[in-house]
C-alpha cells in the first residue's frame, strides 16, 4: 500500500514548533553574541600583549563588531523574527569562520589553528541543521586550503607533502565524526520539538472539542455582545472599586470592533493604538479566535493539578502503542482492541471499511505510535483480525459487520 506521509500532517504543529524554536533560538544568540564579546576582548588583548600593530587589532575588533552589530539589526526587525533569527545564524556561521580565517593568516602558526575548532564549537551551540552544513563544510574547506597553500604553517623536518596529506586526512575523519554527532543531537532536539507541537495541537484541538460538544448540547452559540457587555460592566466596577479611571473601557470596544472590522481600518478610530497593538489585541477577540476561551478551558480544567516538567514528555509517550517494556502479546491485545473500535459503529465514530482502517493506521500520525512488527503483523494477516469481529463480537454485542 501506498504510503502518503502528508495525508495526515497539521500545519498548525508547524507552527508550534516554530514557536517553540524561537523561544530557543533566542537564547541560543544571546550565549553566541557574549562568547564573541568575550573572545573579542581577549583576542585585542594578546594582539596588544604581542605588540601588533594598532591597525590589526582595530581591524579583528571591526570583524567582531560588525558580526554583533548584523545580529543586533536583524532581532530588531519585527516581521518574521523567526527567519530573521535563522538568518543571523547563517551570517554568524560565516562570520566565525571568516575571524578564524584571518587570525590564523595573521599568525601563520600551527597553535593558531586551533581558532577554527574554536568557531565550530561556538556554531554548534544553534544545532540546527544547516548551520551544521555550513559549519562543517568551511571547516573541513578552510583547513584543506590551509594545509596545500601555507603548508609552511605546519613544516616540520621530513616529507611535507606526507604531512599535509595526513592533516587532510585527519580532518575528513573529524569532521565526518563531527557531522555525524551533530546530525544525531538535531535529530532529538527535533524529535523533542515534534512531541511538544503535537502535545500542543492536541490541546487544542480537545478544548475545540469541548466547545463543539457545549453547543450541541445546549443548543446555544457564543453570544459575544452579552460577554463584551458584562465584561465592560465588571471594569467599570472594578475601576471605580481601585479609584481609578475604567483604562479597559477603549480596549473592550476595540475587540468588539474587531469582529466587524480590518485592523488597519481602525487606526483612524483607535489612533492611540498602532497596528501591531491591534493586530495583537485581535487574538485577544472572542468571536473569531479562541484564545481567552482556551486559556479558560484550561484553567478550569487543570486547576488543583501540578505537572512536572519530567512528566510532560511522558505524556506524549503515553498516547503511544509503542512501549518497549510491554510484551509482544501485550501489544497485540493493545491493538487489537484498537482495531475492533475503529470496526464497531459507535455515536461518536461510524465504523470503517477494511481499506479506511488500513490509510488511517499505514499514513497517519498513528504508524509512527503503534511498534513495527505489530504493524507487519496487521498488514500481513489483516484478516485474522476482521475474524475477530466478524465471528466473535458480532454475536455477543449484536454487531453487523460493515460491508
Amino acid at each position: 500500500m501506498h504510503q502518503d506521509t502528508l495525508k495526515y500532517t497539521y500545519d498548525q504543529v508547524e507552527t508550534y514548533k516554530e514557536i517553540l524554536e524561537l523561544k530557543h533560538i533566542k537564547t541560543k544568540m544571546l550565549i553566541v553574541n557574549i562568547i564573541n564579546i568575550v573572545f573579542a576582548f581577549v583576542v585585542a588583548y594578546f594582539l596588544y600583549q604581542l605588540n601588533m600593530p594598532t591597525r590589526t587589532i582595530f581591524l579583528v575588533l571591526f570583524l567582531f563588531g560588525m558580526l554583533l552589530l548584523g545580529n543586533i539589526f536583524l532581532y530588531a526587525l519585527d516581521q518574521d523574527l523567526y527567519n530573521n533569527l535563522k538568518l543571523a545564524m547563517y551570517v554568524n556561521t560565516i562570520g566565525e569562520y571568516v575571524i578564524a580565517t584571518t587570525l590564523i593568516l595573521m599568525f601563520q602558526t600551527p597553535s593558531i589553528f586551533t581558532a577554527l575548532f574554536l568557531a565550530y564549537a561556538i556554531t554548534a551551540i544553534y544545532q540546527d541543521y544547516k548551520v551544521m552544513v555550513i559549519s562543517n563544510s568551511a571547516l573541513f574547506i578552510i583547513g584543506f586550503l590551509l594545509a596545500f597553500n601555507f603548508n609552511e604553517i605546519f613544516s616540520i623536518p621530513g616529507n611535507t607533502a606526507i604531512q599535509n596529506t595526513f592533516i587532510v586526512i585527519f580532518l575528513f575523519l573529524f569532521v565526518l565524526l563531527l557531522t555525524l554527532s551533530s546530525y544525531i543531537l538535531i535529530k532529538r532536539k527535533s524529535f523533542f520539538y515534534n512531541h511538544l507541537a503535537q502535545i500542543k495541537e492536541a490541546e487544542v484541538r480537545n478544548m475545540n472539542l469541548l466547545v463543539e460538544i457545549e453547543q450541541l448540547r445546549t443548543q446555544t452559540q457564543l453570544n459575544s455582545k452579552d460577554y463584551y457587555r458584562d465584561l465592560l460592566r465588571f471594569s467599570a466596577e472594578v475601576s471605580k472599586k481601585i479609584g481609578i479611571e475604567n483604562i479597559f473601557k477603549r480596549k473592550i470596544e476595540l475587540l468588539k470592533d474587531l469582529e466587524k472590522s480590518n485592523p488597519k481600518d481602525l487606526l483612524s478610530k483607535y489612533p492611540e493604538y498602532t497596528i501591531d497593538q491591534i493586530q495583537d489585541m485581535k487574538f485577544m477577540e472572542l468571536q473569531v479566535n479562541s484564545k481567552i476561551r482556551h486559556i479558560a478551558i484550561k484553567a478550569s480544567k487543570t486547576r488543583n493539578i501540578q505537572v512536572n516538567k519530567k512528566e510532560i514528555f511522558s505524556e506524549s509517550q503515553f498516547k503511544s502503542f509503542k512501549h518497549m517494556t510491554d510484551e509482544r502479546y501485550v501489544k497485540i491485545i493493545t491493538f487489537v482492541v484498537f482495531y475492533v473500535l475503529l470496526k464497531m459503529d459507535k455515536p461518536y465514530l461510524p465504523e470503517m471499511s477494511e481499506e479506511e482502517v488500513k490509510d488511517i493506521l499505514y499514513n497517519s500520525e498513528y504508524f509512527y505510535l503503534i511498534d513495527q512488527d505489530i504493524m507487519e503483523v496487521y498488514l500481513n494477516n489483516f484478516e485474522v483480525f476482521d475474524t475477530i469481529v466478524n465471528d466473535i463480537l458480532k454475536d455477543k454485542w449484536d454487531y453487523a459487520p460493515h460491508r
